[in-house]
């Protein structure tokens, strides 16, 4: 029953991108370093899908994938006029795992000794079809949903504030939160 209520509030997330913003244009190794570092939270702290799978499940954080190609122009808008803003910025490096997934790259990923290119990843684990794609995913790694094509800032601010604060998981009461808070 709890998991048909997670279901039903994940379906729910979904659909409102879908149907109120319009269907969009789709078009166990050593950690390496992020794609491109940010500083003072001007820019996003992008990293490889290996190592923010790592870095999510010992800091307790979701993750947040971008998928996109180096072709896609839509892509090139969402990181020019959303993924730019200050408040997406700080959105995303404070609560979330970034990362971006060139889904054209045959770049090897090891995730805990299961090698994969980027290009397989997207195509095969997450079967992107049209870029950009976003996935959320938990802080173990289980995917929670994807949002596909371009949105703006304030749409992407919306679903990220409800996967930042569990909004998908009925089953999450005040005393398991304070729990988690204690941890940190």
């Amino acid at each position: 029953m709890k998991h048909a209520t997670f279901m039903v509030r994940l379906s729910a997330l979904l659909c409102f991108f879908a149907l109120t913003v319009g269907a969009g244009q789709e078009k166990k190794g050593e950690p390496k370093t992020p794609l491109k570092k940010a500083t003072n939270h001007k820019e996003i702290n992008w990293m490889p899908y290996d190592v923010g799978l790592h870095k999510a499940k010992t800091e307790s954080k979701h993750v947040f994938i971008d998928f996109t190609a180096k072709w896609c122009g839509w892509c090139d808008k969402m990181d020019s006029e959303v993924f730019s803003q200050p408040e997406v910025i700080e959105m995303v490096n404070t609560n979330f795992i970034p990362v971006k997934v060139n889904g054209d790259s045959n770049q090897e990923l090891n995730i805990d000794g299961y090698k994969i290119t980027e290009k397989n990843l997207a195509r095969h684990e997450f079967r992107i079809r049209g870029y950009p794609a976003y996935w959320f995913l938990k802080p173990d790694g289980t995917k929670l949903g994807v949002i596909r094509g371009y949105r703006p800032t304030d749409d992407m601010m919306k679903a990220m504030t409800f996967v930042k604060d569990y909004k998908y998981d009925s089953t999450r009461t005040e005393s398991t939160q304070n729990k988690e808070k204690s941890k940190n």
